[in-house]
């Protein structure tokens, strides 16, 4: 039987974490397994939904997408395998998948029993197994769950043997679009920091008409900046702040070759207020 890509993305950075999952799912079945980002913020939910929502749809429909952002794995929170349009969804009940599901819409969902997925990964598993049985972590959800459930989707065998029904309303709920208009102008909040320290926004210019101006005010926790708009980042003189549409459609702020995550002093899901001047 045919087998579906397995896309990754995580907050596990440089470590063997990631490579072992791709071992698990090459061992479970002859996958192809796909890196879509390794490097999200550990722990960072938020920027974990933001790089799902903006890479997802390059990889080619039919395609099983893993999420491991997972602050919460060995507690309470369930772990998710969700049909979304034409994609299938795995990962944690913390909201990471909430908006790619909403956006392609939700055609069924299964909460994972973890020792079902194990005892069912297990007759499939070639590879030698520590003391010749899969033990069942509690802090490495990504290697025991999530990534075999996807697998073994990906093989043909039916999720209802791993996993119990769920319908929509058992998703948490979590909004990547976000503003507030406040006496300043317009509240909204970061989203994802990029390696270079560029600071996506919670927002699009169909909400905010960032394109319409030449000027804003942006004020954070650390203190207030005065940032010009523009298209790319060349706008500017070198270490100064533009505020610009990034690749993705969001608005977001940079400070040219340097970092302005560090210059506002800014951390995903910190709030910041932006005033048009001109």
């Amino acid at each position: 039987m045919g087998s579906r890509a397995i896309y990754l993305i995580t907050d596990f950075g440089e470590s063997p974490y990631a490579g072992i999952l791709r071992s698990v799912a090459k061992s479970i079945a002859d996958v192809d397994v796909i890196d879509i980002d390794h490097s999200v913020p550990s722990f960072k939910v938020l920027a974990g939904a933001y790089v799902l929502a903006n890479t997802y749809y390059w990889a080619r429909k039919g395609s099983i997408i893993v999420v491991v952002v997972d602050p919460g794995v060995g507690t309470h929170r369930e772990a998710l395998l969700v049909e979304a349009g034409d994609y299938v969804l795995v990962g944690p009940n913390n909201g990471v998948l909430y908006p790619v599901i909403m956006k392609e819409g939700f055609k069924r969902g299964f909460s994972l029993i973890p020792e079902r997925v194990v005892e069912v990964a297990s007759q499939y598993f070639k590879g030698k197994l520590p003391g010749g049985k899969w033990t069942l972590s509690s802090t490495f959800h990504g290697r025991d769950v999530f990534v075999p459930a996807a697998t073994l989707y990906a093989f043909g065998v039916q999720p209802e043997l791993f996993g119990t029904p769920i319908d929509q309303s058992a998703l948490k709920r979590l909004l990547l679009e976000y503003i507030e208009e406040v006496e300043e102008g317009y509240r909204v909040k970061t989203v994802y920091i990029d390696k270079f320290g560029n600071i996506a926004l919670s927002v699009k210019p169909s909400l905010l008409p960032v394109t319409s101006w030449r000027r804003v005010m942006v004020r954070t926790d650390a203190g207030t900046y005065s940032v010009k708009v523009g298209r790319k980042f060349e706008d500017v003189q070198v270490g100064e702040l533009v505020m610009y549409v990034n690749s993705f459609g969001y608005v977001e702020i940079a400070v040219n070759q340097g970092n302005a995550a560090k210059k506002l002093r800014v951390s995903i899901g910190d709030p910041v207020v932006i005033t048009p001047l001109e």
